[in-house]
C-alpha cells in the first residue's frame, strides 16, 4: 500500500506495523506537508455491522476531545476507495514498552511525572465519558525521553471501544494470544476480562498494572497463558514488591497506591484519575520527607536562628509570618540573579517536582530543608555550564571552576487561600566578574525557563517575574 493516497489527502510512505484491527502507516498529508499516521482496517473488521454502527459515534467523540496529552484524531472513514481508514497525529519519539524494556524500571520521581500526565488526560477524557480499554506502555508514546522535556501521549483513545467485548469470544479478531484487539490480557481488569460492563475506574486498574511494571521492571502476572493470565487478574492478589525485589526502589506508601488501583472490585479503587495521580504525589512526597530526615546532617549550625524552615514548627511560623524575606538572611545577595514564579500546588509536591527537574539536568543537590534547596550545577553530566572567564580560557587553561550555585526557596503566602505557592530561584556564578556578563545573564534566564517549562508541563504555573 506504499504510495497509495488515502482520503485524497493522505500519501502512505512506508509501513510502521501491524495489529489486531489492522495495518498501521506513516503517511504525508499532501496539502499541509506535515506526517501522519493512518491505520487501515481490516476488511473483515470493517465490515462487521455492529463496528459500523459504532463507527461514526466514537470517532465524532473523539474528533472532539482534545488534549495535550492525548494524540489527536484528524480524520476518519469506511468508505475510501482505499481502504477503511484513521488519520491521527504522528508522534516522533518512543513508546514506554520499549523505553522499559531499555531501562529496566523507572525511578519514582520519573513515574510520577508520567503519571501526571497520564491521569490528566485520562481526566479530560472520563470527564467526556471517554475510556480508553487498552491501556499499556506500547500504546503510551514519550517524547524528548531522558530529557527535562519529557512529555508523555496516549494513542489510541477509543478505538478498543469499536470493537467491543464480543471480540473476545472472536478468534478473528486477535493476532495472537498475546495482543487481544480489545484489551491486552497484561493490563485488563477483572470485569473487562470476564465481558462485564466496565466504567472509567477499569482504565484506572490498567493504570495499576502499568505503575507495578514501571516500578518493579515485571508485570504483577507475567509467564502464564493468557487465560491463566485473565484468572489471576480476577481473582489472585498481585504478588508484593519486596518478592520481586523492589521493595528498597518503592517504598510501601508507593505500593500501597499501586495495590489500591488493582483492587478486584472497581469499588474499592480509586474515584478518579486525578486521585491516583495526588495519591502517588503524596506518598512520594512523604518518603523522600522522612529519607531526608533520616539522613539530615547532625552536625551543630552556627547559625540556628538563619534557617527557621528546618523543622515543622518553623515552618509554619514562617508560612504565617507577615514578612517571609526574614526567613533567609540572604535576600539581597548582590551576586544573585533572582527568578520568581508562582504555582498552585502543596510545597512537598513543588519540591519533589523540583528534585525531578534537578535530577534531570544533572543538578546535585548539596543541602535541602523546609523550604529551601541548593543545587549545584555544571561539571560532568550536567547540561549547563558557567561561561568562562579569564585571559588563558580561549587555550582550554583557563579557570576551571564553572559550577553555579543554584537555590529554589519555596514560600506560601499568609493570606493564601488557594494554594499558591512561590517559588524564587537564585543563580550565583562561579565568581563574581561574571555578574554583568551577558552570557551569563542569558544563561540563568536559560535556567529559569527551562525550571519553568518543566513545571508547567505538570502544574499550573501562570506567573512569573524577573527581579534580578
Amino acid at each position: 500500500m506504499v504510495g497509495r493516497v488515502f482520503l485524497g489527502r493522505y500519501e502512505a510512505i512506508r509501513l510502521l506495523g501491524e495489529g489486531g484491527m489492522g495495518r498501521v502507516y506513516l503517511a504525508r498529508q499532501t496539502d499541509l506537508g506535515r506526517q501522519v499516521v493512518v491505520k487501515v482496517m481490516h476488511d473483515h473488521i470493517a465490515c462487521d455491522p455492529k463496528f459500523r454502527e459504532r463507527f461514526s459515534r466514537e470517532m465524532l467523540a473523539m474528533a472532539r476531545f482534545q488534549h495535550p496529552y492525548a494524540v489527536t484524531l484528524y480524520d476518519a472513514s469506511l468508505n475510501d476507495p482505499q481502504g477503511p481508514c484513521i488519520v491521527m497525529e504522528y508522534i516522533k519519539g518512543e513508546s514506554l514498552d520499549n523505553l522499559l524494556a531499555s531501562e529496566g524500571r523507572l525511578s519514582c520521581g520519573r513515574v510520577a511525572r508520567l503519571l501526571h500526565m497520564l491521569c490528566e488526560v485520562l481526566q479530560g477524557a472520563h470527564a467526556e465519558s471517554i475510556i480508553h480499554r487498552d491501556l499499556k506502555p506500547a500504546n503510551l508514546m514519550i517524547v524528548d525521553a531522558n530529557t527535562p522535556y519529557e512529555i508523555l501521549k496516549v494513542m489510541d483513545f477509543g478505538l478498543a471501544k469499536l470493537l467491543g467485548s464480543e471480540a473476545l469470544a472472536n478468534p478473528r479478531l486477535s493476532v495472537s494470544n498475546n495482543d487481544f484487539a480489545v484489551g491486552t490480557p497484561g493490563y485488563m481488569c477483572p470485569e473487562q476480562a470476564r465481558g462485564d460492563d466496565m466504567d472509567h475506574r477499569g482504565d484506572l486498574y490498567s493504570v495499576g498494572v502499568i505503575l507495578y511494571e514501571l516500578l518493579t521492571g515485571q508485570l504483577p502476572f507475567a509467564g502464564k497463558s493468557t487465560m491463566d493470565m485473565l484468572l489471576a487478574h480476577a481473582v489472585e492478589p498481585p504478588p508484593a514488591f519486596s518478592l520481586l525485589g523492589a521493595g528498597q526502589v518503592a517504598p510501601p506508601a508507593i505500593e500501597n497506591v499501586v495495590q489500591w488501583c488493582l483492587a478486584k472490585d472497581p469499588a474499592d479503587r480509586p474515584n478518579s484519575a486525578r486521585d491516583v495521580s495526588e495519591c502517588f504525589e503524596a506518598a512520594l512526597a512523604s518518603c523522600e520527607e522522612a529519607e531526608a530526615s533520616e539522613y539530615a546532617p547532625t552536625r551543630p549550625n552556627p547559625r540556628p536562628d538563619a534557617y527557621p524552615g528546618a523543622n515543622r514548627q518553623a515552618a509554619q511560623a514562617a508560612k504565617n509570618a507577615p514578612a517571609p524575606p526574614e526567613v533567609f538572611a540572604e535576600d539581597h545577595d548582590p551576586l544573585a540573579t533572582v527568578h520568581r514564579l508562582d504555582a498552585w500546588m502543596p510545597e512537598t509536591i513543588a519540591s519533589y517536582k523540583l528534585r525531578g527537574f534537578i535530577h534531570d539536568v544533572g543538578g546535585e543537590v548539596v543541602e535541602s530543608v523546609p523550604g529551601r534547596i541548593r543545587v549545584r550545577l555544571g561539571g560532568k553530566g550536567s547540561v549547563y555550564e558557567a561561561p568562562q572567564r579569564g585571559s588563558l580560557s580561549w587555550l582550554g587553561i583557563g579557570r576551571k571552576t564553572n559550577r553555579i550555585d543554584m537555590e529554589l526557596r519555596l514560600q506560601r503566602a499568609a493570606d493564601s487561600r488557594d494554594g499558591q505557592l512561590r517559588i524564587t530561584v537564585l543563580l550565583r556564578p562561579p565568581n563574581a566578574s561574571l555578574c554583568l556578563d551577558p552570557a551569563w545573564r542569558q544563561l540563568c534566564t536559560q535556567i529559569f525557563c527551562d525550571l519553568r517549562g518543566y513545571l508547567m508541563g505538570q502544574t499550573g504555573v501562570v506567573g512569573s517575574e524577573t527581579v534580578g
